[in-house]
């Protein structure tokens, strides 16, 4: 058997130590994801796209395509449906962004607060349009009025090794004439691993994650005061609170375990991190 000499084994031991911060620091994998930029002219269906929502210039204060609906007296509801994913692995989420603004002239004004307006995500096994009841409901009572986009997702926990299609649906209550921008659709599998450390020139620190009951938050350069959301699996929020300092520590012992995200939203940023309470 060859002997392997004191230097050559420091080799191997650097080798399999980058080899594990490579792993530990793995960003989530998106298996899909669409921006709607490169879709030709306005007003036009997305090919492969369901629905009747179109592509336009979104109404706030970002300068991008997105699925919008013109909701005004002639039209209560739209929605659309995506193509069918990739096979989903384990721990897979859907991500998008939405907002609502007002509509007066041809021009988006304010943010648009709900009033019996509501915006639906539903999902389904790809090609089975069985859609059943929405895994997200957006209304009144969690609507965030904003002309900044907003992240919002729906766990795709449950469609382990198959392919899904998500519908997105808005429906016009009694309110006034408005727009809804959707964008950035994306669905994502999970970090390989929740424990990686940070830089510290990141914009946010959570940890220790996964945690027990005790959660620490360095905001860094994302500046206070920010609001902070803690949301279950269905996207319903369980935890909120203010932060004016760049760290603070949460007590979460009155939550159950299991899996949750955090959304930090303040000073025209959005944030939103998986977390695991063991």
């Amino acid at each position: 058997m060859e002997h392997i000499t004191f230097s050559r084994l420091k080799y191997f031991i650097v080798v399999l130590f980058f080899m594990g911060v490579a792993q530990l620091n793995q960003a989530q994998t998106i298996l899909s994801s669409d921006d709607f930029e490169n879709y030709q002219g306005f007003g036009n269906i997305p090919t492969l796209y369901g629905g009747g929502m179109r592509v336009y210039s979104t109404h706030g204060n970002s300068v991008s395509k997105g699925l919008c609906i013109n909701f005004n007296p002639f039209i209560s509801k739209d929605s659309t449906i995506t193509p069918a994913s990739p096979v989903l692995t384990s721990g897979c989420a859907f991500h998008f962004e939405y907002r609502f603004a007002t509509y007066i002239g041809s021009v988006a004004g304010t943010p648009y607060d709900l009033n019996t307006d509501v915006l639906e995500i539903y999902a389904a096994v790809a090609g089975s349009s069985s859609f059943g009841t929405p895994l997200l409901v957006i209304n009144a009572n969690n609507h965030i009025s904003s002309l900044d986009f907003v992240d919002q997702f729906i766990d795709l926990s449950s469609f382990e090794g198959q392919s899904v299609q998500i519908k997105i649906k808005g429906i016009r209550g009694t309110g006034s004439e408005f727009w809804l921008d959707t964008d950035n659709f994306r669905i994502e599998s999970p970090n390989v691993t929740l424990t990686a450390a940070k830089p510290a020139t990141e914009t946010l620190n959570i940890y220790p994650n996964p945690a027990n009951d005790l959660v620490t938050i360095e905001l860094n350069a994302f500046s206070a005061p920010v609001k902070v959301e803690i949301l279950n699996s269905l996207g319903i929020p369980v935890y909120k609170r203010t932060l004016t300092g760049l760290s603070t520590q949460l007590n979460l012992e009155e939550l159950p375990k299991g899996i949750y995200y955090i959304r930090i939203t303040g000073a025209g940023k959005n944030r939103l991190e998986k977390l695991v309470l063991r």
